[in-house]
């Protein structure tokens, strides 16, 4: 191994200067051609997949707060004087875990480990329709079958005055 390292420094000591510089030449582009295919491009790929998905929660959002508003104008003062039990009560009767409940004032904040799309778009127009509960906010991540997400949702209320 050591004789051909050597076979090879001499080889180069051979060389003009002019191969030599342009043999530096090359292996400086091909040192960027190295980082830029084994870092650039992946880290492309990353952001453009990351964006991909923005833009599909987004219009999912924009979708499902449209059917929303389409199928039925939102309630805008509450019904009920426990908003958290009907969610909870509600969520029960059609075993849809909740995890991570939280309530803050006049909102409520929660998170569906699981849920099929639909069934959880049917469930947020009922409990708008029976206790004026809205959504605030929803985020929703793919799980492993094509419609079932997990959401993070956030849902608020007014009191009756």
């Amino acid at each position: 191994m050591k004789e051909r390292v050597e076979q090879l420094k001499a080889r180069y000591q051979t060389y003009s200067a002019r191969e030599k510089q342009l043999m530096k030449f090359c292996g400086a582009a091909l040192c960027c051609a190295v980082v830029y295919y084994a870092g650039m491009v992946p880290l492309d790929n990353m952001i453009k997949n990351s964006q991909s998905t923005l833009k599909r929660q987004t219009e999912t959002l924009t979708w499902m707060r449209g059917e929303i508003n389409k199928n039925h104008l939102q309630v805008q003062q509450t019904k009920t004087d426990n908003p958290r039990s009907v969610v909870e009560n509600s969520a029960r009767e059609i075993q849809l875990p909740l995890n991570d409940v939280r309530q803050e004032g006049q909102s409520l904040s929660f998170i569906v480990p699981r849920v099929e799309i639909n069934a959880l778009k049917n469930w947020l127009r009922e409990i708008n329709a029976v206790s004026g509960i809205r959504l605030e906010k929803m985020k929703l991540t793919p799980v492993d079958h094509q419609s079932d997400v997990r959401a993070e949702i956030q849902l608020s209320w007014k009191k009756a005055a």
